[in-house]
């Protein structure tokens, strides 16, 4: 009977997996060895995740006829001993014009920003740090409805939260230099015990929208936020959570092979204004920079700036050799290992990584 019960199991796994005809699995890891410029500061040796956040993506598609189709997203990233922890897990319709999602999503606000950052929301260097850091309670929400877009070459998404799925809590600086080894390997903002924390959440009610078009060679995007709930500094202890807004603008263009885009965010009291590039130096080696400086009249341990330099060179389509650096001053965070100056006045650290990332 065992084996009966085993075999229609399969049989009915088959089926319902055979129901999208389209299905596949992708993914990315990198490993590289990391030196903290602070003596004793717990940063260097071998990790994961650093040119981005490791993951595995599982998706699906059936075409439902009449320009119509469903799909799924299933994607996890990967933690320092190989456990997966989800980032997306939705369902989906859309026309190839507007669709709609409903599950756990990546938020609007934040992919709002990456149309315009050079490292595509990557760990070193990214324009999101700030966000994270500073803006948002969560880079995934779970329980919302996502809208997405284009109309007349303008792309458009909103995010809605539509239940709570845990009290969001404040955010807690208790071991910054610890937490990369036992943290989710490249998810950008550490872990859940330090300055900042990706996965809150968010409260029912929070949204979130953008938009971006191009015009003569001009790429220019907005977004905008609304959180119920969201840190209001770094801090030693849990500070407390407050209504909040955030907005940004964003403009770009492509100077024949260099790419440049200029960033301006407003995250609570604090103001980010940065720039990012990219450039080929060869056929096969792409440099990328960053630079963004933070002002804030209201919290001064906020202020602080993030610069980055980093190489890439394409061994193939799938293998990538990369070296990045990374350094902040003042309030600011590096996100991959979360080097963190705590405010201090007139200091700064850097990150170094060398690695190799393959994308499948």
């Amino acid at each position: 009977m065992r084996k009966t019960q085993m075999a229609l199991a399969a049989v009915a796994l088959v089926a319902s997996t055979a129901a999208f005809a389209d299905v596949t699995v992708s993914g990315r890891i990198d490993y590289a060895y990391a030196a903290d410029d602070k003596t004793g500061g717990g940063l260097t040796g071998l990790r994961g995740g650093n040119l981005a956040p490791n993951f595995v993506n599982v998706t699906g598609s059936e075409d439902l006829g009449g320009g119509m189709k469903g799909y799924f997203n299933w994607v996890n990233l990967v933690t320092n001993s190989g456990a997966l922890v989800n980032a997306n897990s939705n369902v989906g319709i859309t026309n190839g014009t507007a669709g709609v999602k409903l599950g756990r999503v990546t938020d609007d606000f934040l992919t709002g920003v990456l149309a315009f950052d050079v490292t595509g929301g990557g760990n070193m260097g990214s324009a999101v740090s700030p966000i994270l850091q500073f803006g948002s309670t969560g880079a995934f929400h779970s329980n919302a409805i996502q809208l997405d877009g284009s109309v007349a070459g303008i792309n458009f998404g909103a995010t809605y939260i539509g239940q709570n799925t845990a009290t969001p809590t404040g955010y807690v600086a208790s071991a910054y230099q610890t937490a990369a080894a036992s943290a989710v390997l490249g998810t950008p903002a550490i872990a859940a015990t330090n300055n900042v924390q990706p996965g809150n959440a968010g409260a029912q009610g929070d949204y979130s929208l953008k938009f971006n078009t191009e015009f003569s060679g001009i790429r220019l995007g907005a977004a905008y936020a609304s959180r119920s709930t969201s840190s209001t500094t770094i801090a030693t202890t849990a500070p407390s959570m407050t209504a909040k807004t955030h907005s940004f603008v964003g403009a770009g263009t492509n100077l024949g092979d260099l790419a440049v885009n200029i960033n301006y965010m407003n995250l609570n009291t604090t103001t980010v204004l940065g720039a990012n590039a990219s450039y080929p130096l060869s056929g096969a080696i792409t440099a990328t920079v960053g630079y963004y400086d933070y002002a804030d009249t209201t919290t001064t341990a906020n202020a602080g700036s993030l610069s980055s330099f980093g190489l890439k060179y394409a061994f193939s389509k799938a293998t990538t050799a990369f070296a990045n650096y990374e350094k902040v001053s003042r309030g600011a965070i590096a996100m991959r290992g979360n080097v963190d100056n705590g405010g201090t006045a007139n200091t700064a650290r850097g990150i170094f990584m060398l690695g190799v990332a393959q994308s499948f």
